[in-house]
């Protein structure tokens, strides 16, 4: 088995910093000399002055990678399915697992950013989950780092582990500098919880800036 294995970068949640784990993990790995590359196959919502999420991949990614091109830019901020649905769009499964399958054959090491949560709609029928298990992507959960996320990030994982897809790590995005009580115990919470599962803490950065903050935190990912 690679020592690096293609990965999904999926959250217990919206608004989790997917992309930018996503972003970290992809530097990371070039750092280490893989050609990686971030593809989201779907997009949807991008607001006015926002940075898209394939915007900030493809920063990571180096030289320009048409094949990571989005399958889907749709411009509600809804699931994917939705967005697609209501504008009048088929979003094609196969056509995501194709171009998949085009980047590992051009070499690319894929780190592959979801929608939303695991189970949110790509297409009717059709999530993340299903994605991951059906082209052998492993996970990096990406989990709020206070309260909630204890109950969330077990859900994710028994989702996964439910279709054999392994998980890579748990990361708690967002850490206080000075935690409040939940961020602070939830960490050895969720290594009682989650035996063998790596765990990784990650300090809140400045979204307003996705991709300086992926470099700021790409070291914390090493190995991943």
């Amino acid at each position: 088995m690679s020592p690096f294995p293609d990965l999904l970068v999926t959250g217990t949640d919206t608004g989790i910093g997917k992309t930018v784990i996503a972003a970290a993990l992809v530097l990371s790995r070039r750092a280490a000399g893989v050609d990686a590359v971030g593809f989201k196959p779907a997009e949807s919502g991008i607001g006015e002055g926002e940075v898209a999420d394939s915007a900030v991949l493809a920063a990571a990614s180096g030289p320009s990678e048409p094949l990571a091109d989005p399958v889907a830019r749709l411009a509600e901020p809804l699931a994917p399915a939705v967005a697609a649905e209501r504008a009048g769009v088929t979003l094609d499964p196969a056509a995501i697992e194709a171009r998949i399958a085009a980047l590992r054959d051009a070499g690319r090491s894929l780190v592959v950013e979801g929608a939303g949560g695991l189970l949110v709609p790509l297409a009717w029928g059709y999530t993340a989950l299903d994605l991951a298990a059906r082209v052998g992507l492993h996970a990096v959960v990406v989990g709020r780092a206070g309260l909630g996320t204890l109950n969330h990030v077990q859900l994710t994982a028994d989702a996964l582990a439910r279709r054999g897809v392994p998980v890579r790590a748990v990361v708690l995005n967002g850490r206080a500098p000075v935690p409040d009580l939940a961020e602070a115990t939830n960490p050895a919470a969720l290594r009682r919880l989650l035996p063998g599962v790596r765990l990784l803490e990650v300090p809140m950065q400045d979204r307003r800036e996705p991709f300086e903050a992926a470099r700021a935190i790409a070291a914390l990912l090493t190995g991943l």
